[in-house]
């Protein structure tokens, strides 16, 4: 069991094999792959390898070895699927985060992380606020919309603004964030579904509906 669990070393393996890749391109670092698949692994929306790693590979050049790329992939699906487990568990996840490169006190920069979660938002199929449709759900998210940077600078000014004591809280609040959406859709998706009968109403004498072969009046409609 161990072995299917992400860990230290595979990090380190998964660094030295994304990060010259993202240096000067678009393809993602660790901390934003594990944003992109956190925000996967908790909707409503199928998903696999086929979709999830041109959106993390971007224009990254071809492998100069084609082991290089098949251990990536590797690493990639592993980190992907601990990531699902953690969550279904109603576990916190053990946040990969780098400090921005022009801050001398090396503190965590979540924006790259809560952006790439919203990121995946954005081109899987479901739209997550529609179908949800409830302020409930708005409130979940807060965390990933305000460190991702989903309230800053609209036509040059920002729709909301947070005091630097409200952003340190949502950044404690991400992991148990990130677990409360995922129940959400767990729930949502185990919700019993109603349904109508759209067709006329049988005779009395009709052959039930149920299939009982006994006549309507002498079956579901002797109520």
């Amino acid at each position: 069991m161990t072995d299917m669990v992400f860990n230290d070393a595979d990090l380190l393996r998964l660094e030295a094999l994304l990060t010259p890749l993202s240096a000067n391109g678009s393809t993602m670092r660790p901390d934003e792959v594990q944003g992109f698949f956190a925000a996967l692994a908790s909707g409503p929306d199928e998903m696999n390898k086929a979709f999830w790693l041109p959106e993390i590979l971007g224009d990254a050049p071809a492998f100069a070895q084609a082991s290089d790329e098949s251990e990536l992939e590797a690493l990639l699906q592993k980190l992907y699927d601990t990531i699902a487990r953690t969550l279904l568990v109603g576990e916190e996840l053990n946040l990969i985060l780098y400090a921005a490169e022009d801050d001398e006190e090396e503190a965590p920069d979540y924006w790259p992380w809560a952006n790439a979660y919203l990121y995946a938002l954005d081109v899987v199929d479901t739209d997550w606020f529609e179908v949800a449709d409830d302020e409930g759900f708005e409130t979940l998210m807060m965390p990933m919309l305000v460190l991702g940077g989903a309230f800053e600078e609209e036509d040059g000014e920002d729709l909301m603004t947070f005091e630097d004591e409200e952003l340190e809280d949502y950044k404690a609040d991400l992991p148990a964030a990130l677990v409360a959406v995922h129940r959400y859709w767990r729930a949502k998706q185990q919700a019993p579904v109603t349904f109508r009968h759209n067709g006329s109403k049988p005779g009395r004498n009709d052959p039930c509906t149920c299939g009982s072969g006994k006549k309507y009046k002498d079956c579901c409609g002797n109520n």
